[in-house]
């Protein structure tokens, strides 16, 4: 496995935490592509979504300097962060999806601010972001917690990403809880390529 390479991808996904950007996850996907194997696969895959509903916001923006993403570093891994405009179901149910998928070591914003000025066009595909996202959490999960009965997986993956499909969530709610499920999935997602690396030496 290339050094260069990994260094680069978690300097991108450091960068991806603290302010999601297109420009980041395309710079985090190159170095995915150097890295190769399964687990840089579908991390890629999670990021090309990402990058792509980013796109989608800025498309839409009237202006992007004047809606930029805002975040409050954390120190608790993903399990446990406080996600912004999360209920506490909301958080604790990805919370017990994602236990023990993401390790303490990988620091997570604690509160991300939604882009107030962003005017998100009510024509966003909330069905097709919520169908990938359903998928992602659901195999994230099933890897990191294969005891958890699919009864209680599918309702606790229902309790995260309702709202993605609720017509009376506001598209600012969906905005937010959509980059934060997606940064939880990435994280998890890069941790077989980052378990073994320390912090400090990334």
């Amino acid at each position: 496995m290339s050094e260069t390479a990994l260094a680069a991808a978690r300097t991108s996904f450091d960068r991806i935490l603290v302010e999601p950007a297109p420009a980041d996850l395309w710079e985090l996907q190159k170095a995915l592509l150097v890295i190769g194997g399964a687990p840089a696969t579908q991390a890629r895959v999670v990021a090309r979504e990402f990058h792509g509903f980013l796109r989608s916001l800025e498309s839409k923006s009237a202006s992007r300097s004047a809606s930029r993403w805002g975040a409050v570093l954390g120190t608790a891994a993903v399990g446990s962060v406080s996600v912004g405009d999360m209920g506490d179901e909301q958080e604790n149910a990805l919370h017990s999806l994602l236990k023990g998928a993401v390790p303490a070591l990988l620091e997570v914003g604690a509160a991300l601010k939604s882009a107030q000025a962003w005017e998100v066009e009510a024509g966003l595909i909330w069905d097709d972001l919520a169908w990938f996202l359903y998928e992602e959490l659901w195999e994230v999960s099933a890897a990191a917690r294969p005891g958890l009965s699919p009864e209680d997986r599918r309702r606790q993956v229902e309790i995260v990403l309702d709202p993605l499909l609720d017509p009376g969530s506001s598209d600012d709610d969906r905005v937010a809880l959509a980059v934060n499920v997606f940064r939880a999935v990435l994280a998890a997602r890069l941790v077989p390529l980052f378990d073994e690396v320390p912090l400090d030496e990334a």
